[in-house]
């Protein structure tokens, strides 16, 4: 295995497939299924972190049209660039050859035969020229390819049919892909996931052919890359989580290599990986996968983090892994990685709920456990036309399972639902008036986008706040803002409040000033929308709304306006579309306006009854009782079990006074009281 034994798994191929076809057997099957595809040249994109899934195959002829652009989508062009088919066979071809049966020995060389096929057809109907740098050689792709290439070599290296000429053949147009690739480095790469990509492309050829020069390249850019593209926080600034994985697989990757290669790499890559690795064990719900923030899938991300747990020797990150090796870690690390982590010590972190404040990302969580409650915000900036109009919202899930959801991406073509789902509409957020606060032009821009206006938080354990704001809705005269509470497990208060200076209401009529509510306010509409998961059925029941799923019950009341149960689409997939439930919430009101909403779950077959309603406050010294513009409290009964909220919407004592609502009394700005803590806990002062 000529220059490929230090690379991902190659010191011990013939036991990874042994161990892949024993603990994956579903994987192995898929792969097979997928293997005999491609020997019909018929294509699908399904592989787990591929970016643009296919669901419906596309069947050639006896040519392979590599410029071909199904559905009028040009993502399906690139996807078949990227040659994971020639990956698929490549593990196919290591399933099968190790049979005794000839049936077998016969059926993994036809796999070999189709590999070579495939490669010479496109080595010679794709050359690399000016018109096909945005189709199939785009420079996305071509880094991408070089991995896939390196990976199928490797695969095919016992198969007689990989013979030595075509190994040269490769070899030469990887050498020409590293002369692109070396070329390609503009403003637009160094600032978008392109470039973390395609840099590491260049460094595994760098370190293949041992050419230094393009292995100093290669880290240089993927340094300034990584210091450009990742905030503080450890987010990648584009604000999907899905396209932050595929630049950490690309990194983690990258320096697992130098590493193994005995190459320096520079120490600020380094911390910002881990951080890159913390952040992402932050977004991936309980169950491991990552919520379909901005342009994302719903993909199991828990081998990242245990990737990042074997390259930093780090105990907290396996335990944030589940302790657990997917497949995709068994083909890409080596025999000691795979030894080393099977014998690290899992640690659990002291804290369970995590802000991510450089990118607006908050995660409420009652614990760390497969059974957790999880509660995401944001309230962070767009990020590149991979982010949705998307301020304020909330996913909740509990119990296993999704309740509360983002709708999603479903395709990058430029339409109408493309626009849909990247819109304020689309997510579990308030609009105003009827308008959006931000709106789209086309499938990557946007013409108007609110700014955020990120607010405070508290964690505690089993509870927490976070709060934020936009100014999405200044020209209407309206400021909105949302405190979203975690109370308990299985019980969460989003409290809404709007600001409103009287300009222009839903006519447009003017009224009052721009300063105060002095006057008469306009009166507006408001709209706040939820969105559930698809793998349940929402219902307008007993003054409330149900939602009842096969793990997961849940209870919302909406204490102001109407609610509706509509219909909607969800996408958790790319190019898969679903019918899901969403609740439209609206009411009308001049000047100052609040809404308080809760959301209470179970399991399936568990009890859950609920009730809420506002209290009055007052102030302990004077006796003063407040009005609604400056202070609310909620009583919120669950199972039996009392929570008192008190909630201030403005600064209120200049003076020494306490506030009291539902027989407790304390001080601050929210502030959660119940039997068993009399004194309360404040959230926010």
């Amino acid at each position: 295995m000529r220059n490929l034994e230090k690379f991902w798994c190659n010191d011990h191929l013939e036991e990874v497939a042994g161990d892949c076809g024993r603990y994956f057997p579903g994987g192995k099957e898929a792969c097979l299924e997928q293997a005999e595809r491609i020997l019909k040249n018929s294509f699908v994109f399904q592989e787990h972190w591929e970016m643009e899934r296919t669901h419906e195959a596309v069947v050639f002829g006896d040519k392979i049209e590599w410029d071909a652009v199904p559905f009028g989508d040009p993502e399906w062009l690139y996807a078949l660039n990227r040659h994971t088919c020639f990956l698929i066979l490549g593990k196919a071809w290591r399933y099968r050859c190790g049979e005794k049966d000839e049936a077998g020995r016969s059926k993994a060389l036809e796999y070999g035969k189709k590999f070579v096929a495939l490669l010479e057809d496109w080595l010679e109907n794709a050359p690399l020229a000016p018109e096909s740098r945005n189709g199939t050689w785009r420079s996305l792709e071509a880094g991408i390819r070089v991995e896939f290439w390196l990976k199928s070599m490797a695969l095919f290296d016992n198969c007689p049919l990989f013979t030595e000429e075509i190994r040269e053949r490769m070899e030469a147009c990887l050498r020409e892909h590293a002369g692109y690739l070396l070329e390609v480095n503009l403003p637009f790469h160094r600032l978008s996931n392109w470039g973390i990509l395609q840099n590491h492309g260049l460094l595994l050829l760098g370190l293949y052919f041992g050419e230094n020069g393009w292995i100093q390249e290669a880290v240089r850019r993927l340094d300034e890359e990584c210091h450009l593209q990742v905030f503080r926080d450890g987010t990648q600034w584009e604000q999907s989580p899905m396209y932050h994985g595929e630049v950490l697989y690309c990194l983690l990757d990258s320096l697992m290599h130098l590493k193994r290669f005995d190459r320096p790499a520079p120490r600020r890559l380094w911390e910002k990986v881990r951080k890159m690795v913390y952040a992402l064990a932050a977004w991936c719900k309980p169950d491991g996968h990552m919520p379909c923030h901005g342009d994302s899938d719903d993909i199991d991300a828990r081998d990242l983090i245990a990737e990042g747990a074997v390259l930093f020797k780090d105990g907290r990150l396996k335990f944030l892994a589940h302790e657990v090796l997917l497949e995709d870690n068994l083909w890409n690390l080596s025999w000691e990685e795979k030894a080393f982590y099977d014998g690290l010590e899992a640690r659990e972190p002291e804290e369970a709920s995590r802000a991510l404040t450089d990118s607006g990302n908050y995660f409420l969580r009652d614990g760390l456990g497969a059974d957790s409650d999880y509660l995401r915000f944001h309230c962070g900036c767009m990020g590149s036309g991979h982010g949705h109009g998307d301020q304020l919202h909330v996913d909740y899930f509990s119990h296993g399972e999704d309740i509360l959801v983002d709708a999603g991406r479903y395709t990058y073509v430029d339409n109408d639902i493309r626009k849909r789902l990247k819109e304020p509409a689309a997510h579990n957020t308030v609009c105003i008036d009827g308008k959006k606060f931000c709106e789209c032009v086309d499938s990557w821009g946007y013409s108007r986008m609110a700014l955020p206006w990120k607010g405070e938080y508290c964690f505690l354990p089993g509870m927490g706040m976070v709060s934020g704001a936009h100014l999405g809705y200044l020209d209407r005269g309206v400021f909105p803002v949302r405190k979203a509470v975690l109370l308990t497990k299985g019980l969460v208060l989003l409290c809404d409040a709007f600001y409103s200076c009287g300009q222009q209401g839903q006519e447009g009529q003017q009224a009052g000033d721009a300063v105060g509510n002095r006057g008469k306010a306009a009166v507006h509409s408001y709209q706040s929308r939820f969105h559930f998961g698809k793998q349940g059925i929402a219902e307008a029941k007993d003054g409330g709304i149900w939602f009842h799923s096969p793990g997961v019950q849940a209870r919302m009341l909406c204490l102001k306006g109407k609610c509706r149960v509509t219909k909607t689409e969800i996408s958790t997939e790319y190019n898969q579309l679903s019918e899901s439930f969403c609740v439209e919430n609206t009411w009308e009101a001049s000047g100052f306006t609040s809404q308080f909403t809760v959301v209470a779950a179970a399991g399936a077959k568990e009890q859950l009854e609920l009730s809420a309603g506002l209290l009055p406050v007052s102030m302990v010294r004077n006796g003063r009782t407040l009005s609604g513009e400056e202070a609310e409290a909620i009583r919120i009964v669950k199972n039996g079990a009392e929570y008192v909220v008190i909630v201030c919407h403005q600064e209120l004592i200049s003076e020494v006074d306490i506030f009291t609502a539902g027989g407790y009394e304390s001080y601050g700005k929210l502030m959660v009281f119940t039997p068993e803590c009399a004194e309360g806990e404040v959230l926010q002062y």
